[in-house]
């Protein structure tokens, strides 16, 4: 449901973002520090656009990359506590069986 949620709001975004491309049409002189150019402001306004969104989609992958290798170790942690717990439940089983042994009268010949 909240990927259907962020495809709406999205949809909606690209549409008003159109809207407010197409309404500005005039040139405007964009200011490189090399060089100045006339563009139509639609094109630096889905430029700026198409920026942001590589600008996130970068930031996006960095941080998918970043919680795989958390994932990663942790379940190398989980792993790890899971033997040490088998290790001393079959410690604690071997404990008891001797002392269930020592505890129990030796027979009398």
């Amino acid at each position: 449901m909240k990927v259907q949620w962020q495809v709406i709001v999205g949809i909606i975004l690209a549409i008003i973002i159109a809207i407010f491309a197409i309404v500005n049409v005039d040139s405007v002189q964009v200011n490189f520090l090399f060089a100045k150019v006339e563009w139509p402001l639609i094109l630096v306004i889905l430029g700026s656009v198409l920026v942001g969104g590589l600008i996130f989609f970068c930031m996006n992958i960095v941080r998918v990359n970043s919680m795989k290798k958390q994932i990663k170790t942790l379940e190398s942690a989980k792993k790890e506590l899971e033997r040490s717990l088998a290790a001393e439940k079959s410690r604690k089983v071997k404990v008891s069986e001797v002392e269930v042994a020592d505890s129990e009268p030796k027979p009398t010949v």
